[in-house]
């Protein structure tokens, strides 16, 4: 879900100026165009990037000034997620571990695809495949995954749905452990702050190396976790050792189901359609982000106001509860706690970001 931030940008730096001092310094008439500070002298910036026209703003005690409020529209900073899918041969199985119908793999395509869809705006997402080859062999050198098949990037469904409709479940073995592995090398080739998850959709048991698939993949999972990057596991498993293996898989993410029963499954459920669709929007739902990105750093980063609605939100360099900035150039800002729980249930657009002016009240 794509949702805008409505951002009132009071720019600073901006002395007040006599009417007198205005026309000797802009012939137009225009306080925006002034030799003194404007918007232009934003981090910058021009009015155009910013978006929207610049008005004339005033101190609080009513002298004219050359800069103003600018009003603009930013996006929530997406979501990383890369699919590592599971094309062994026994996804042609069905539910039960049958040669049935529906298969686990023609239950798992569509709802993936229906979901990439849905999360297109939301969600940059990449796709992984695994086992490679066909006929190689089960755990041969030729199986092992060594590249990703579509690199993420924004507005990518239609890409990444396309490779999907292309890929047959025809690979021999199912190298867990080492899909995920190149999936971490690739994450972090990704040199940006988006938060990058990994989506593990598979059928159960790993089976390579032959000796301790379970124990290696568990581990590379583990590993992908300490890098920054968790694992959600989405699975169909047709036998108790298969659900043994897909828990000690989610576990391990540092992303598990929660479900108030103990003895349920920690991975998400995919036994039908419907049930893997309502699997991947709570995954989804998660991995929605409070991230939002800026158009200019703020001219006063010390007087900037974040609103949830009408509620105030404090900074917090803690990021416990409230707001901060992602970084040094102070162009993303991240909401924590109740103020972005509170965003999630209301939507961003319900976000409201405010540049002052030094002297100007935010809140």
């Amino acid at each position: 879900m794509i949702c805008s931030v409505v951002v009132l940008a009071a720019l600073s730096g901006c002395a007040a100026s006599s009417d007198s001092d205005i026309d000797s310094e802009s012939s137009s008439g225009d306080p925006g165009t002034g030799a003194g500070p404007g918007i232009d002298d934003i981090g910058g910036a021009t009015g155009g990037e910013l978006g929207g026209d610049f008005t004339p703003g005033a101190t609080p005690g009513g002298e004219e000034v050359d800069c103003g409020r600018q009003n603009f529209d930013v996006e929530r900073k997406p979501a990383s997620i890369l699919l590592v899918l599971d094309r062994s041969a026994s996804m042609l199985d069905d539910p039960s571990g049958d040669d049935g119908t529906p298969s686990k793999w023609d239950i798992v395509v569509p709802a993936l695809q229906e979901v990439i869809t849905a999360t297109n705006a939301s969600a940059s997402w990449g796709l992984k495949v695994f086992p490679q080859g066909h006929r190689t062999g089960s755990c041969s050198a030729e199986s092992f995954p060594s590249d990703i098949l579509i690199p993420i990037a924004m507005n990518n469904a239609s890409t990444v749905n396309a490779a999907i409709s292309s890929t047959e479940a025809e690979g021999d073995g199912t190298p867990t452990g080492d899909a995920i592995d190149t999936a971490v090398e690739y994450l972090k080739t990704i040199q940006n702050d988006d938060p990058k998850y990994i989506l593990l959709a598979t059928d159960g048991d790993p089976s390579c190396p032959k000796s301790d698939a379970d124990e290696f993949a568990v581990q590379a999972i583990t590993n992908a976790a300490a890098a920054g990057f968790h694992t959600f596991v989405v699975g169909i498993a047709s036998s108790a050792s298969k659900i043994e293996a897909l828990n000690d898989l989610a576990v391990a993410g540092l992303e598990p189901r929660q479900d108030p029963d103990p003895l349920a499954p920690r991975f998400y459920l995919a036994s039908t359609k419907d049930q893997l669709v309502t699997s991947l929007q709570t995954i989804a739902g998660q991995v929605s982000t409070c991230l939002f990105p800026l158009s200019a750093p703020p001219p006063n980063p010390d007087h900037v106001g974040v609103f949830v609605g009408e509620q105030a939100v404090k900074k917090d360099t803690t990021g416990a509860d409230g707001w901060n900035y992602t970084g040094p150039d102070m162009r993303t800002i991240k909401l924590y706690g109740s103020a972005c729980d509170q965003v999630a249930s209301s939507g961003a657009g319900s976000v409201k970001v405010i540049f002052g002016c030094k002297d100007d009240p935010i809140y």
